[in-house]
């Protein structure tokens, strides 16, 4: 008998702790964090809950939507789709039964989510390159069920933060809410946001090689009609535009520029931030538009869907 074999007899706990490791180990390989996943991503198995997403395909994927922690805080999703970057999208696309309307540029599918008992959360992230640098990233919310009211106030908090260089807000008591405003967002640091889906989603654009600016403008559109007693259906569209010299990452004006109390103490800054408020009331209604189901896509035509920083031709 062989040394393996007289401690297999003879060591009962320690028979029993690597019966237990092997057990664990398993499980491990066919129900990966995403952690785990992410760092061995041959292993066999996926995320209980999560489908995975086929890259063959070439469709994408429709749907992608954000999950919520208990109490209905958002998080990184029950199921996590992960599109091929390289699918580029145009005009439009549909999420949560609703169309979303792109601005000018090829747009790239990142990162999906979707969660809530009847999968009420849609979510996605899109990213915009030109001339191979990022340009644009769009993280779009919207239900496909109503959802309690007090999560629309929660996703609502973006629209009255001092710090936004403008907002607009129309509320019309028992029917809806609506506001959009216009911020700033750094990215240089890796944590890009404190909501685990989009720093997933930045994080994938990292791995994947995307040349992401170190501040970004972020125009924000928020939606809530109301559905019955005490709940909304909701749909809120962060558009993040680079206020970069086309074809490079290098901003237009010094990263002490472009805070609300001195941006317009720079010319350039000041000219793009106002010229994206612009874009953006315009802009709203037309997501409005796609959020009601009247929206003609005949319609999403230049200068409509030029943001500041819509490709121009080479």
């Amino acid at each position: 008998m062989t040394a393996f074999g007289r401690l297999w007899r003879r060591a009962p706990l320690w028979r029993t702790s690597v019966i237990v490791t092997v057990g664990a180990l398993g499980m491990a390989a066919f129900y990966p964090t995403p952690a785990l996943k992410k760092a061995m991503p041959w292993l066999p198995g996926h995320l209980p809950g999560a489908t995975p997403y086929n890259a063959g395909s070439g469709a994408s994927q429709p749907d992608g939507q954000q999950g919520a922690q208990p109490g209905g805080a958002p998080g990184l999703g029950d199921q996590i789709g992960v599109p091929d970057p390289g699918i580029a999208q145009h005009g439009s696309i549909t999420i949560a039964g609703r169309t979303l309307p792109l601005p000018a540029g090829d747009w790239h599918p990142i990162l999906t989510a979707r969660s809530g008992a009847h999968g009420e959360l849609s979510q996605q992230v899109l990213a915009r390159t030109d001339r191979g640098v990022v340009s644009g990233v769009i993280v779009v919310r919207a239900t496909q069920q109503p959802v309690p009211a007090d999560l629309a106030e929660q996703l609502e908090t973006p629209c009255h933060d001092d710090r936004d260089y403008a907002a607009h807000i129309s509320d019309k008591a028992g029917v809806s809410q609506e506001c959009s405003y216009t911020s700033n967002a750094v990215l240089e640091n890796q944590s890009v946001s404190t909501d685990p889906f989009i720093t997933a989603a930045f994080s994938r654009m990292r791995t994947l090689g995307f040349p992401i600016p170190s501040l970004m403008i972020n125009v924000g559109w928020y939606y809530a009609a109301a559905a019955g007693k005490g709940t909304a259906h909701i749909e809120t569209v962060e558009t993040l535009v680079a206020p970069i010299e086309h074809g490079s990452r290098q901003l237009l004006a010094p990263p002490q520029y472009w805070n609300k109390a001195s941006v317009h103490k720079n010319p350039d800054a000041a000219q793009f931030i106002d010229a994206l408020d612009r874009w953006m009331i315009g802009w709203s209604r037309v997501l409005r538009q796609g959020f009601d189901g009247t929206l003609d896509t005949a319609t999403l035509v230049p200068p409509l869907i030029n943001d500041p920083s819509a490709p121009r031709p080479a």
